[in-house]
């Protein structure tokens, strides 16, 4: 039997099958990274990567996995994301290939939160990339 806090996993029975532990230990883990998925906070939104839905104000908005991967991307960043870095690391392009594909994601995601939140200044462009506050 076990029992689980926030940080510490506690076995009550003794001996315990090495397969068991490592079963527990995997299962506590997904569980740690569900609950850290479940809720991050982008400027006035919330944004539950689980069910990939983008909150604000009791307003909800479904997001594709690509645009979440964008959102949460450009926003773990400290300075803005310039697009060859977005090819790379959220679409997995070769930087130097010649594509719209960026722009066109961020055209579309800016156009459905506007609609929906009336936000204009989600997703913003600066001279050095992209940026969300």
């Amino acid at each position: 039997k076990e029992t689980s806090d926030k940080n510490h996993l506690i076995i009550t029975e003794f001996p315990i099958n090495i397969k068991k532990l490592v079963e527990i230990i995997n299962i506590n883990f997904l569980k740690k990274n569900y609950s850290l998925q479940s809720n991050i906070k982008v400027g006035e939104y919330e944004l539950n990567l689980n069910s990939r839905i983008l909150k604000a104000n009791n307003i909800s908005l479904e997001l594709t996995e690509m645009e979440a991967n964008v959102i949460l991307f450009i926003k773990k960043s400290n300075k803005p994301i310039k697009i060859k870095d977005l090819q790379k690391s959220v679409w997995h392009q070769v930087a130097e290939l010649e594509t719209h594909t960026v722009e066109t994601h961020i055209y579309r995601l800016r156009k459905k939160i506007k609609e929906k939140f009336q936000d204009d200044d989600f997703i913003k462009s600066t001279k050095n990339g992209y940026e969300i506050n």
